[in-house]
């Protein structure tokens, strides 16, 4: 096969040359006269076609999506009705929650007078056990009769704080101490008995104080909130 020169510089090129090496001319690749030997399938079936180079398909990256055009309009949501008046005459059901003044006063009298009851049970349990008065059996025995009063009463209260976060008023009146946490109830039921133990000195608390808190509540920094009331179906 000839080797075919440069139309600018006149050098001879290889037939596979697309420029050329000196002067750097673009140079039109020939046909070939027959194949070459490396070419195995054009030897084999010279009438063969040279397959067609597949294309990969490109598509956009995420984030450069062109937005596609809506055909039919999007039809516009329905507006809010708007919030009905209250009626003057019947108010708000959570008017009832800001109330809490007489139910925690019922409660630390309920539960004064429960102590109270309890107490005095156990002082006629005493006098009936050693069979002389309340005078006599407390002025010989107050050392061990005292601790156990004061430790009756506080399980009386702690209990119950304990496991549901209600003494027993409490769960009557829907009262609940505002903490999960059953250290925190513990303590706060050692200064409820003082609180409920001092009753008249816990409503005078109440009365003073501008959010009406209970002497427990003054001490612990715990606050006893009023359970809101199921919705019936």
């Amino acid at each position: 096969m000839t080797r075919p020169p440069c139309p600018s510089c006149r050098t001879r090129l290889t037939p596979l040359a697309q420029e050329c090496p000196v002067c750097g001319l673009a140079v039109a690749r020939r046909p070939l006269p027959r194949p070459l030997l490396f070419q195995a399938s054009a030897l084999a079936n010279p009438a063969a076609q040279p397959r067609e180079e597949r294309q990969s398909i490109s598509v956009p990256a995420l984030g450069r999506v062109e937005p596609l055009t809506l055909l039919e309009p999007v039809e516009a949501l329905p507006e809010a009705p708007p919030p009905r008046a209250e009626l003057p005459g019947r108010p708000a059901p959570e008017l009832d929650l800001l109330d809490s003044f007489w139910p925690v006063v019922k409660m630390e009298a309920g539960e004064f007078a429960a102590l109270a009851a309890l107490n005095l049970f156990l002082i006629l349990v005493a006098c009936l056990a050693s069979g002389a008065g309340p005078s006599r059996v407390y002025a010989e025995f107050w050392a061990y009769l005292l601790p156990l009063h004061t430790t009756i009463s506080w399980a009386f209260l702690m209990v119950p704080l304990v496991l549901v976060g209600q003494s027993p008023m409490m769960g009557v009146l829907r009262l609940a101490v505002d903490t999960d946490q059953p250290e925190r109830r513990m303590a706060f039921s050692l200064l409820y008995l003082v609180s409920a133990g001092a009753f008249p000195l816990s409503f005078l608390c109440m009365v003073l104080t501008p959010d009406h808190r209970t002497l427990a509540e003054l001490l612990s920094g715990r606050e006893i909130l009023q359970m809101p009331y199921a919705r019936m179906r």
